[in-house]
C-alpha cells in the first residue's frame, strides 16, 4: 500500500479526533446503553418490535463483536448466524464468498450476488457486479448489524435471499477511547484505535484500524487501512445528522484454488501467482432524522461512495509459441482437440514442428499448408485443423513468451445516492398502525479497463511478479464504461388487528436502466442499453401466541436486474458477435466463446432480471433464560443467472428458467449461571430446477460441444445441505471468560459439476478456542485459537484447467481445484479502554 495513501488516513484520523478532544468526555470510556431495534428498512427509522416481524432476524451488537475476537463480519457471522457459511474460493481471509440460505454476496466479480448491504443506508454493493468488498467495512467501527431473512422487497435490488443492514458507530452511541492489537501465527497483526463522545449536542466518533499478513499459503501477504469518522448533532429527541466520511486502502493477494495433486503434496502451495487486488474506497454520506410530531417521522440519507480497484492476476498461458526451422516464429492459439486431431488423423506432431525440427516448414505459411496437403490427401476438410496465429494481435515490445499471461485491470466505480420516507404511526380505526413510504434513487457508474500481457513464469515459485514482457494481446484489451441507474418507490404497514394479531403489508417498485459503452472505439457490439422494471410485494402475518412466543408466516418478492458484466458475457452471444464478424467478412468460427473474470467483456445480448418469490414461516420463544426459534423457508428464483465455468477463471452466464432454495433452521440459546450457550442447524436443499445444457468442457463428461446435461432436481454447486453450529462460553469471576465454537458443513458439489456426475468436496467440522482475561476496569487481554484440532479441509471447489499446463509433475492431473482450509493458528492481543 502506498505509505503517501497511508499518510493521508492517518491525517485525517488525527484531525477528527483532535477535533473531538475539545468534547467533555470520562477519562474511562463508557458505552452509551444500546437498545436493539428491528429495521424494516435500510433507512431503520422507528423500527418494528422483534414479535412483529414476520420472518427471521438476527442481530448483533457491538459487544458481540468485541467478544467473538472475529476477523470481520464474515467471521462472525460464520461461526454464529445460522445458515451462513463461507467459501474460500480467493483463499483470503477478507475475501470469503458469504452464503445465506444459498444467496451469495462475495468480493468477486461475476459471482451472482444475491443479498443487499446496507452501511448506514448505504449500499455497498458495488455498482459493476452487485460485489461487496468486506474488507472495507471495519468491524471495529460497527455498532449493531441485522441479517434479515427473505425477499425482503423494502430493500431493494439484490435482497433475494436476505439483506444485512449494518449501523455505524458515532458519538452518541460510543463514548470513550479505545485501543486494540494482537498478533500471532502467519505473521498477521492487527490493531484499532477509536475515540468517540458528545456533549448533548455535537458528539464525534474516529476510528482507524489495520491489518498486515503474510498470509498461511505461499506468496499471499496482505494489509489493509481503514478511517471511519463522524461528526453528528442532535436537537434532544427531536432532529438528529450525522456526518460520515470512510477513507479504506487494501492490498489483498488472494491466489484461489489449488489442484487436488499440488495440494496433496503441500497445502500451502498455489497454483500460479499473484492474483492482487487493490482497493481504494472514500465515502462520504449525510444521514438524518426530524421528528414533526409524536406520530410523523422523518429519515434520509444522501451519500457519493467511490471505489478504485486494481487487479493483477498472473495465471497460466492460452498460447504456444512456435519457432520454426527457418528462424520464423509464431504464437499459436491453444486449441488442444485441433493438436490432438493433428496427430492422430494427420501424423504431424505439433510440438516437434514448434521446436524448429522439420526443416521443410520455416514460417506459419508453411504449416497452414502443410496442414492442408495432408487433410486433402487424407480426404478430410483442412478447415477442421485450422490454427490461429496471434502475432498480428499483438503489440508493445514484441517480446513472445508462453509460459504465463499477466491479466491486468483497473475499475473505477462511483455510487451516488439518496433515500428519504416518511413515518406514520397514527391508529387507524383504533387499531396501532406503523406507516413507512419512501423513496430511493441511486446511480452507479463504472469504467472497466483491461489488458492481457504475455509473460515468463519463475518455475519455482510459479510466480509472473516482475516477469512481463511488455507485449500485449489487443484483442482482449477492454475499455468500457457502464451506468446503472435505478428509481424506487417502497412502503410498508404493520397494523395490529388485535392485541395478538399483526398484518404486514410492504411493497417496493424499483425502475433500472443499465448502460453500456465501448470507449475503445474496436468493440462496437458491446453498446446497449437495457431497461428493467417491477413491483415486488410482501405480505406477513405475526401472532403472539403467548407472552414470549410468538408465531410468523410470510410471502414476498425481489428480484435483481443483470449486472453491466452479465450482460455484457453471456452465452446468447455466439448468434450475435459470429453474425458481426460475418458480415466483416470473418470466419465467424474464430469468435471467442468465454469470458476471462474480470478482465473481459463481450457482445451485448439481454438477459432477464432475476425474481425470487419466497414463503417462510416459523416462531420464536423468548423466556427469561431460553431464547428458541425454528423455521420453515422455500425461495424460488426464476430467470436465474448462473456462470458456466470453462476454467479457473473462465466461463459465461446464462439464464436458467427456475432454481430453488428450500429448507429449515432451528436455533437455540441460553444462559445457565455463568455459562451462555447456543446451537443451531440449517438444512439448505438448493436445486436446478429446469433440465438444461450448461458449459462445462474440463467435465468428464462433458460432450464434444463441452456441455453437460443438467436435470431437475441436480444440487447447485457451493452450497451445503447441512450446517451445524454450537458454542459456549463460561465466565469465571466476572475476570475470565473462556469460549468454544464448534462449526459442521457437510459436502457440497463443485462448481463446473452442475450435472452433479462427480465426486463432492467433502465436508468438514473446526473448533475454534478463545478467551478474554480483565485485568482491571480498563485492561483486558484475549487469545484466540482457530482450526484447534489442525483439521485439513476443503470449503470449496471447482473444475479448472489441465495443471499439467504449469505443474507436469503432479501425480494426480485432474482438473479439480479446491479452496484449502486454513490450518491451526493462534493469535494474543490486549485492548485498552482511557
Amino acid at each position: 500500500m502506498d505509505k503517501q495513501r497511508r499518510g493521508t488516513v492517518l491525517q485525517k484520523a488525527i484531525s477528527l479526533a483532535v477535533m473531538g478532544m475539545a468534547l467533555p468526555v470520562g477519562s474511562a470510556a463508557q458505552d452509551v446503553e444500546e437498545i436493539v431495534v428491528v429495521g424494516v428498512t435500510p433507512l431503520g427509522g422507528p423500527g418494528l418490535e422483534l414479535n412483529k416481524v414476520p420472518f427471521n432476524v438476527q442481530t448483533v451488537s457491538a459487544t458481540d463483536l468485541a467478544q467473538s475476537l472475529s476477523l470481520d463480519i464474515t467471521d462472525h457471522l460464520n461461526s454464529n448466524a445460522v445458515s451462513v457459511n463461507l467459501n474460500a474460493a480467493q483463499n483470503n481471509p477478507l475475501q470469503p464468498d458469504l452464503q445465506f440460505r444459498g444467496f451469495t454476496a462475495s468480493p468477486l466479480l461475476g459471482l451472482p450476488q444475491g443479498v443487499a448491504v446496507y452501511q448506514d443506508g448505504v449500499r455497498i454493493n458495488e455498482p459493476l457486479g452487485d460485489a461487496v468488498n468486506w474488507d472495507m467495512l471495519p468491524e471495529s467501527a460497527i455498532s449493531s448489524m441485522t441479517l434479515l431473512s427473505g425477499a425482503n422487497p423494502v430493500f431493494g435490488l439484490n435482497a433475494l435471499g436476505g439483506a444485512i443492514n449494518i449501523n455505524m458507530k458515532n458519538g452518541f452511541n460510543f463514548n470513550g477511547n479505545e485501543a486494540e492489537v494482537y498478533a500471532g501465527d502467519w505473521g498477521r497483526s492487527v490493531g484499532t484505535i477509536e475515540s468517540g463522545g458528545n456533549n448533548g449536542t455535537w458528539g464525534y466518533y474516529a476510528n482507524i484500524s489495520y491489518f498486515e499478513e503474510d498470509g498461511w499459503r505461499d506468496l499471499s501477504d496482505s494489509d489493509v487501512l481503514n478511517f471511519y469518522g463522524s461528526v453528528s448533532w442532535r436537537d434532544g429527541e427531536r432532529s438528529a445528522l450525522d456526518f460520515a466520511f470512510q477513507d479504506g486502502q487494501s492490498e489483498l493477494t488472494g491466489n484461489g484454488a489449488a489442484p487436488v495433486g499440488l495440494l496433496e503434496l503441500d497445502r500451502e502451495a498455489i497454483f500460479t501467482a499473484p492474483d492482487i487486488t487493490e482497493n481504494d474506497v472514500t465515502l462520504f454520506s449525510l444521514n438524518g432524522s426530524h421528528r414533526f410530531t409524536d406520530s410523523l417521522q422523518f429519515s434520509g440519507t444522501v451519500y457519493r461512495r467511490e471505489n478504485d480497484t486494481d487487479s493483477f492476476n498472473g495465471d497460466a498461458s492460452e498460447f504456444e509459441l512456435c519457432e520454426f526451422s527457418g528462424g520464423a516464429q509464431a504464437l499459436l492459439e491453444e486449441a488442444d482437440d485441433i493438436e490432438d486431431a493433428l496427430e492422430n488423423e494427420l501424423g504431424i506432431e505439433l510440438d516437434d514442428v514448434c521446436e524448429g525440427e522439420d526443416d521443410d516448414i520455416a514460417s506459419f505459411g508453411d504449416l497452414e499448408e502443410f496442414i492442408e496437403q495432408q487433410a486433402l490427401l487424407a480426404g478430410l476438410n483442412p478447415e477442421d485443423f485450422e490454427l490461429e496465429d496471434a502475432i498480428d494481435e499483438l503489440s508493445g515490445s514484441d517480446i513472445l513468451s508462453d509460459e504465463a499471461i499477466n491479466n491486468i485491470s483497473n475499475r473505477q466505480q462511483i455510487s451516488e445516492g439518496l433515500e428519504g420516507q416518511l413515518t406514520f404511526l397514527d391508529d387507524i380505526a383504533g387499531f396501532n398502525n406503523q406507516l413507512v413510504v419512501g423513496f430511493g434513487y441511486f446511480n452507479g457508474e463504472s469504467r472497466f479497463r483491461s489488458v492481457t500481457e504475455l509473460a515468463d513464469l519463475n518455475p519455482e515459485t510459479r510466480s509472473t511478479a516482475g516477469l512481463g514482457t511488455g507485449t500485449f494481446f489487443d484483442e482482449a484489451a477492454t475499455d468500457i464504461a457502464t451506468q446503472t441507474e435505478t428509481w424506487s418507490l417502497y412502503f410498508t404497514n404493520a397494523l395490529d388487528l388485535t392485541d395478538t394479531l399483526t398484518l404486514t403489508l410492504a411493497g417496493r417498485f424499483n425502475e433500472s436502466d443499465v448502460t453500456l459503452r465501448d470507449k475503445s472505439g474496436e468493440r462496437p457490439e458491446l453498446n446497449g442499453d437495457h431497461g428493467f422494471s417491477r413491483f415486488n410485494p410482501s405480505l406477513g402475518l405475526t401472532w403472539e401466541i403467548d407472552e414470549g412466543f410468538n408465531a410468523y408466516i410470510s410471502y414476498n418478492e425481489s428480484n435483481r436486474v443483470p449486472t453491466p458484466i452479465e450482460l455484457s458475457c453471456n452465452e446468447e452471444i455466439f448468434s450475435l458477435a459470429q453474425a458481426r464478424a460475418e458480415a466483416e467478412g470473418d470466419d465467424p468460427d474464430d469468435v471467442e466463446f468465454e469470458c476471462r473474470l474480470p478482465n473481459a467483456f463481450l457482445a451485448d445480448p439481454p438477459l432477464n432480471d432475476v425474481v425470487t418469490r419466497n414463503v417462510e414461516a416459523g416462531f420464536r420463544l423468548q423466556a427469561d433464560d431460553v431464547n428458541y426459534h425454528l423455521g420453515v423457508f422455500q425461495a424460488t428464483n426464476e430467470d436465474d443467472i448462473i456462470f458456466q465455468t470453462t476454467g479457473r477463471a473462465t466461463g459465461l452466464f446464462a439464464n436458467v428458467d427456475k432454481t430453488r432454495r428450500m429448507g429449515f433452521e432451528s436455533a437455540l440459546s441460553g444462559n445457565l449461571g455463568s455459562l451462555n450457550w447456543f446451537a443451531s442447524y440449517s438444512y439448505v436443499q438448493a436445486t436446478f430446477e429446469d433440465n438444461f445444457q450448461a458449459l462445462s468442457p474440463n467435465h468428464d463428461f462433458a460432450d464434444e460441444e463441452g456441455t453437460i446435461s443438467v436435470q431437475a432436481g441436480d444440487r447447485i454447486p457451493g452450497i451445503p445441505n447441512h450446517q451445524v453450529k454450537l458454542g459456549a462460553n463460561y465466565r469465571f469471576d466476572n475476570d475470565l471468560l473462556i469460549a468454544a465454537e464448534l462449526i459442521y458443513n457437510s459436502d457440497q458439489r463443485l462448481r463446473g459439476d452442475e450435472s452433479n456426475q462427480l465426486d463432492d468436496v467433502d465436508g468438514f467440522a473446526i473448533m475454534n478456542l478463545r478467551a478474554i482475561y480483565q485485568i482491571n476496569d480498563n485492561i483486558s487481554i484475549f487469545a484466540r485459537i482457530n482450526n484447534l484440532f489442525d483439521t485439513e479441509y476443503e470449503s470449496f471447489g471447482l473444475l479448472g484447467e489441465d495443471p499439467s499446463e504449469v505443474i507436469d509433475s503432479l501425480n494426480d492431473l485432474s482438473p479439480v481445484f479446491l479452496g484449502a482450509g486454513a490450518p491451526r493458528a493462534a493469535w494474543v492481543g490486549a485492548r485498552i479502554r482511557f
